[in-house]
């Protein structure tokens, strides 16, 4: 199975993280169910809807990507080994701090590396257009996400996570606008309210994901378009990513991919 994840670093982010879970189909994916967390869960504060997230991806059948940051821009990591220690030491650096006090953090250890700028983005993040992992647009997805879900799953060694770690049913890293943009799918605008335009794009965007090959129920297709905060779409879009991926076999275009930092896949 292909699922996807679009995640939220809310403190309430039960109708903001959303799941989809596909199979495979004779023309590219059959969308079989696309849900919140307060639905999938029945939670809607941050703790519990992670800690079952948590549960959920441990568990899962097939691959799963996930919208979030899987990492930081290698300058401002210390001397580690690879990715998993990586990860490790943000759990511990920032274990009890929240989002605004890491991303300061972050900024001064950029001023106090060589690079230039205090917002360093990951070799992975220029191409697919994701902003630097802890601005201010993704610093809470970024700080519960490593923190919360992926460091305690891959210091329990319950997770498999592609290209760092393996390729064998991974959990995998995804942005559903680097996704669209690569389909030929607007990627912007589609989201924050209800209005006819933006409507009018997730209607262009499904049908467009009609075409390359996803399967959706009249109810599912429904359930996207009414979520102007376009979660319930992008979960879909990420499970179209997984799917893309695991085509390729979770191969990387290696001009993008640096092990200590994580790896979008398209």
């Amino acid at each position: 199975m292909y699922h996807g994840v679009d995640f939220s670093g809310a403190a309430r982010p039960g109708d903001s993280i959303w799941l989809a879970s596909a199979v495979p189909s004779d023309d590219g994916i059959r969308v079989q169910a696309c849900r919140s967390a307060r639905a999938a869960f029945d939670a809607t504060d941050r703790e519990p809807v992670l800690r079952a997230l948590r549960e959920w991806l441990a568990g899962a059948d097939g691959a799963v990507g996930l919208d979030v940051s899987f990492g930081l821009p290698r300058p401002l990591l210390p001397s580690v080994p690879d990715w998993s220690a990586a990860l490790a030491w943000v759990a511990d650096e920032f274990a009890d701090t929240d989002a605004r006090e890491m991303q300061a953090a972050l900024k001064e250890r950029a001023r106090a590396s060589d690079a230039d700028g205090v917002e360093l983005k990951r070799r992975t993040d220029g191409p697919t257009g994701a902003s630097s992992p802890y601005s201010f647009i993704t610093r809470y997805q970024t700080l519960h996400g490593l923190r919360d879900v992926l460091a305690p799953l891959v210091a329990t060694d319950r997770v498999t996570v592609a290209p760092m770690t393996g390729r064998d049913a991974p959990l995998c890293e995804v942005y559903p606008a680097a996704t669209l943009r690569a389909l030929d799918l607007p990627a912007e605008r589609y989201k924050g309210g209800t209005h006819d335009g933006e409507r009018a794009r997730r209607e262009r965007i499904l049908a467009g994901l009609r075409a390359w090959g996803v399967d959706l129920s009249a109810e599912t297709e429904e359930t996207a378009l009414a979520d102007g905060g376009g979660d319930a779409l992008d979960a879909v879009v990420a499970a179209v990513a997984v799917a893309r991926a695991a085509e390729a076999g979770f191969a990387v275009d290696e001009s993008r991919y640096d092990p200590l930092e994580g790896y979008i896949y398209v």
